[in-house]
């Protein structure tokens, strides 16, 4: 033990009289060596690194401060590999623990077509026993494979392969061949109400002719072709476009006071136990008027306060009438099929109050009317 702590420690005194500082560790039997004076304050020099501590003791009698420079022998050497060990430890254990998760399933990728579900897949695989936590070592993927297939009637074709801590399922589905409608006569109706532009017939016969009005469900296109005489049975196809007619109507401010919201707002936050609420955050509600918004958490609930204030309302007649027709245009947009087209509009105003502005508006459409699918007759 006393051969560990041999050494030598490289020290830097700092004291008022250093001629006395050297003088009491010699009357103490402190044995230094490498004396340098580097000021009439400071010191450097080596001491025994059994002796440090008692060379400590007498520095600060005397009001002096000790600073180790550096460090030699035996124990400095075994400091040093010590705190390197530990790096190599945790490093060797991060590494273990990394492996081991490795050997682990730890998600499940799996990709299919329309007819089947990722989540009838996954449990499926529940079933035979796999999900995520499950060792690798514990997987066959040939016998995933050939249960799956028992387990699911759609499955033309599947591989399981096990990537890193990933488990990866590709399925391909079988496909039913579509269902051939060719024997299927019948006629083609309007779908709806509208007036006739124009008739594109495909297949069969227009009953209709331009600038008729027609109404949903009537025959627009039968399923017969051929002469006077010679008329025969076929599957009819065409298009039929037609001016189609919506009405949509709205009620606009012009005038007056309205409140909008400010961007100020406040909020409440508490837990409810046993039917009680408890608050952690009260609102000081200091808005004249607001709007209340409640959303409800797992733990947290909050009640949002937004404040409103009131703003002049002062915008002409034309004014509302356009931006009321950009609101119902755009509303109407996004129930039309993609072919419609809009080519006129039919407005009709009227005054409700001081206030409000009452607005009718419409629409005329320029759509196929024509039904997809044939009415059997």
């Amino acid at each position: 033990m006393e051969g560990i702590k041999k050494g030598k420690i490289k020290v830097e005194i700092l004291v008022k009289d250093i001629e006395k500082i050297l003088n009491i560790l010699w009357l103490q039997n402190i044995a230094v060596s490498k004396v340098i004076k580097v000021n009439i304050t400071t010191l450097r020099l080596e001491v025994d690194y059994i002796n440090y501590g008692r060379l400590c003791e007498v520095v600060r009698s005397v009001g002096g401060k000790v600073r180790v420079l550096e460090g030699k022998g035996l124990i400095f050497l075994l400091g040093k590999m010590k705190k390197r060990y530990s790096i190599v430890i945790a490093v060797v254990v991060f590494f273990a623990i990394i492996y081991f998760l490795s050997t682990y399933i730890w998600s499940i990728d799996i990709t299919v077509g329309k007819n089947v579900t990722p989540f009838e897949i996954r449990e499926q695989l529940k079933e035979i026993g796999v999900s995520p936590g499950v060792r690798k070592s514990s997987l066959d993927e040939k016998e995933i494979e050939r249960k799956l297939e028992s387990l699911n009637s759609e499955i033309l074709w599947l591989r399981v392969r096990v990537e890193g801590s990933i488990l990866k399922v590709v399925i391909t589905e079988k496909v039913n061949p579509p269902v051939k409608d060719e024997d299927k006569y019948g006629n083609l109706v309007a779908d709806m109400d509208g007036q006739i532009k124009r008739i594109y017939t495909y297949s069969g016969r227009a009953v209709v002719k331009n600038d008729d009005i027609v109404k949903k469900g009537a025959v627009v296109i039968e399923g017969i072709d051929g002469n006077e005489g010679g008329e025969y049975v076929v599957r009819p196809s065409g298009m039929v476009i037609a001016n189609t007619f919506y009405e949509k109507e709205m009620n606009i401010k012009i005038s007056g006071v309205e409140y909008k919201r400010s961007g100020n707002k406040d909020l409440d936050i508490y837990i409810e136990l046993f039917g009680k609420k408890i608050y952690l955050k009260k609102s000081t509600k200091d808005f004249e008027k607001y709007d209340k918004i409640e959303k409800s958490g797992k733990i947290f609930n909050e009640v949002i306060y937004y404040e409103r204030v009131a703003s002049t309302i002062e915008i002409t007649e034309s004014e509302g009438v356009k931006s009321v027709l950009d609101t119902l245009e755009k509303s109407l947009s996004k129930d039309l099929k993609r072919d419609s087209k809009i080519i006129d509009k039919i407005v009709t105003k009227e005054r409700i109050d001081d206030e409000y502005l009452n607005i009718k508006v419409v629409f005329v459409v320029e759509q196929n009317i024509v039904s997809d699918e044939v009415v059997e007759y």
